[in-house]
């Protein structure tokens, strides 16, 4: 058994800590971008594997709200999305559709997007009212639903 006082230990137990309080959000991002199954939770387990390891080099300190951790995230799906053809969905672009996600969908504020995206709020806005426009777009050239059974 090893040694409940070692480093290692410490900081293994610590970074369960972090996993357990930010699991939730890591698989509703993954989820959100590339649907729910098997390849959001392998992606969201890719996702804290590369931060446990820099956060073994010392490379990242876990905070409660961690930017690093959304960060990860939204390359790791970027790649996933990459290797199954994912990246247009809804007649959005990858970039806009990881902006409506965080916005709609994970109901982050627009200086948190700013900061964890590396853009600057009005560029935000503008992707923003530009999504709302497809999304519009959208719903005017979907056909009428038939409700008769056939």
């Amino acid at each position: 058994m090893p040694d409940p006082l070692s480093p290692e230990w410490t900081a293994a137990s610590e970074f369960a800590e972090y996993v357990q309080k930010n699991t939730g959000n890591i698989y509703a991002l993954t989820s959100l971008l590339l649907g729910e199954g098997a390849v959001a939770e392998k992606t969201a387990m890719k996702t804290f594997t590369e931060l446990y390891t820099r956060y073994l080099h010392d490379d990242f300190i876990p905070q409660p709200f961690s930017l690093d951790a959304y960060r990860e995230c939204i390359q790791q799906c970027s790649r996933a999305a990459e290797e199954c053809s994912l990246f247009v969905s809804n007649g959005l672009a990858w970039e806009d559709q990881i902006v409506q996600v965080l916005w709609y969908g994970m109901l982050l504020p627009l200086p948190a997007i700013s900061t964890i995206l590396e853009q600057s709020v009005p560029v935000l806005k503008t992707r923003l009212r530009h999504v709302r426009e497809q999304m519009c777009r959208l719903e005017t050239l979907r056909p009428e639903a038939n409700l008769f059974v056939v």
